[in-house]
């Protein structure tokens, strides 16, 4: 008797499973998602027809990330606070838990008069800078990042969200990005990425006062790069690089932030794990701060802190 012969029918489905065990349901809903350009929803009530070609390609995709690559890398972009953001690797990949410095942020705003001005440092891809833009119609930004390739990602999702004329992007090591309009002469290594022409500028600020100071900035200790998740080693060193004790920056902040904000102003900061005690002692240090309070994220590490200027 002749065997007989069963075709598989090759539909979303199977690739779904064909490597379950390696790649997370999530990442693998991410690579579907991006390969039939859909929404999650539709992978599981549309009809996806499994050709040689899409199989194929599915299979390079998961082979990137079974490398090490991260798959917003692989995809281009990044959920953050339910806004999607274009992301490669001149730019940190947004995490969940950084949408508490912006839903701080939000707190801290709805007892303030509006408009409120706002400064984040080390802005990345814009992700906290646009979504809080988004959600606080009436405030004024100003972001900061040191990497030209950072910002050109920024702008572009500056357009993509339609904040061209709320944000202004700065190039510069933190608080040496503003420039503001006081005197003729301005360096020319401070520059303003600019939507509508499409070029950069000088970056001038009229106002050297702000309310809010918000930054996630690089915090992990140069002796722990080694011993990183190989995805996490695939993001910008400038992005993740606190220095020798990780706690550099917070250290250039404390020393400059007063000179930025109004009186009664705030600082609102994401930390690493085990950070607290030395971050707190480094603001406490300078004799004008006031730790308010420490948030933790979901995982109950405590991962934001609240600091007044007093």
């Amino acid at each position: 008797m002749a065997l007989k012969i069963v075709k598989i029918k090759k539909d979303v489905f199977y690739l779904m499973n064909k490597y379950a065990g390696f790649v997370s349901k999530v990442e693998t809903e991410m690579l579907l998602e991006y390969l039939f350009s859909c929404a999650k929803l539709d992978l599981y009530i549309g009809d996806f027809a499994v050709n040689k070609m899409i199989e194929e390609l599915y299979d390079s995709l998961i082979s990137r990330r079974m490398r090490g690559e991260p798959v917003q890398y692989i995809t281009g972009s990044a959920e953050f606070m339910g806004l999607d953001f274009v992301v490669t690797k001149d730019v940190l990949i947004p995490r969940p838990e950084t949408e508490i410095l912006v839903n701080e942020t939000l707190a801290f705003c709805s007892a303030r008069s509006l408009p409120v001005r706002i400064l984040d440092l080390c802005t990345g891809s814009g992700n906290i800078a646009i979504s809080l833009a988004k959600l606080i119609p009436q405030a004024e930004i100003v972001a900061t990042d040191v990497s030209d390739s950072a910002l050109r990602i920024a702008e572009k999702n500056l357009i993509r969200h339609n904040v061209s004329d709320r944000i202004k992007f700065c190039k510069g090591n933190l608080f040496n990005a503003l420039i503001f309009d006081v005197s003729g002469g301005k360096p020319q290594d401070n520059r303003c990425f600019s939507a509508s022409s499409g070029v950069e500028q000088e970056c001038v600020v009229k106002n050297p006062k702000f309310d809010i100071i918000v930054c996630n900035p690089p915090y992990i200790k140069e002796e722990e790069f080694p011993f990183l998740q190989k995805e996490v080693r695939e993001e910008p060193e400038i992005a993740l690089n606190g220095g020798k004790d990780g706690l550099d920056f917070y250290r250039k902040i404390a020393k400059g932030s007063h000179r930025y904000l109004k009186e009664g102003g705030s600082i609102l900061i994401e930390i690493g794990y085990g950070q607290r005690r030395g971050v707190e002692d480094i603001f406490s240090s300078h004799n004008m701060f006031e730790i308010h309070k420490v948030i933790k994220d979901f995982t109950g590490i405590e991962r934001t802190m609240w600091i007044n200027l007093l």
